[in-house]
């Protein structure tokens, strides 16, 4: 899933594998922008620069521009930048969510294409809910039910067209054996060393037949768990020019003390 993607008609306010680079100001002077923001999109804008400094304090504002908003844009956003900084307890309270009980096709789709990227398993009663009013559209449930899939892995199990009470029942039994207090990436504990391995493994190959990356969902988590980019986008083509790039990109990731099962917005800890 590219972030971003899914946005239909609606104008795009960020389209790209992450939030933009660290801000330089400090969060005294973000927080006056906030306050003198004019528009709900500065308002946005600049709660990411805040929550960038590691400081979100200011995370109930944007789940009320998330409820309130009636620009669909802005709402989009919102929605990936806050699957991107929730912990369990944000997710835990429905209130957070109450714009889900009325959402357009759009939304529902950038809604459950951006829930992996929330690492929590506490998503998954949303996209049921979710799955259970948006079923007859074929685009929008493939889309919930891919989500799901990718946090508890039901297809392989109890095959894809399970019902929607077959895969919640089956969700009951998983969190049994799992750590909800831990966030996981594709079934496993996240852990931004293990999604540097896939990239470098899919570079090693993209390298040798000079193709392109063709990668989006692990750049797009680890540009933004750790606040450094990754150094290509998904048509990046991989050669032995751009090669080194990436090594040293791993290497830098490397020195730094990640925890797993733990999840990180900009190198911060949430």
């Amino acid at each position: 899933m590219k972030v971003g993607a899914f946005m239909g008609e609606t104008r795009n306010l960020m389209n790209s594998i992450w939030f933009g680079e660290k801000t330089i100001l400090a969060k005294s002077e973000i927080k006056e922008k906030i306050l003198k923001s004019l528009t709900e999109t500065e308002v946005l804008f600049n709660l990411i620069e805040l929550f960038k400094t590691g400081d979100f304090t200011q995370k109930p504002l944007l789940v009320q521009l998330m409820n309130q908003t009636k620009d669909e844009a802005v709402l989009n956003l919102c929605i990936r930048v806050f699957l991107s900084v929730a912990t369990h307890e944000d997710l835990r309270d429905s209130n957070n969510l109450r714009f889900l009980s009325e959402v357009t096709e759009e939304t529902v789709d950038t809604f459950a294409s951006a829930a992996t990227t929330s690492l929590s398993l506490e998503v998954i009663p949303y996209l049921l809910a979710l799955l259970e009013e948006w079923e007859e559209f074929s685009d929008t449930a493939t889309i919930i039910r891919d989500s799901i899939d990718s946090f508890i892995n039901f297809e392989d199990q109890i095959g894809e067209d399970a019902t929607i009470d077959e895969i919640g029942n089956f969700y009951f039994k998983y969190c049994q054996e799992k750590d909800t207090n831990s966030y996981y990436f594709q079934q496993n504990l996240a852990f931004p060393g293990d999604l540097a391995k896939k990239l470098i493994q899919r570079v090693m190959i993209a390298a040798n037949n000079e193709e392109q990356l063709k990668m989006e969902l692990i750049p797009s988590l680890l540009s933004i768990w750790t606040g450094k980019r990754v150094p290509a986008d998904y048509n990046t083509i991989i050669s032995a020019s751009n090669y080194k790039d990436f090594i040293d990109y791993i290497n830098e990731l490397s020195s730094e003390n990640w925890e797993k099962g733990q999840k990180y917005f900009y190198g911060y800890k949430l």
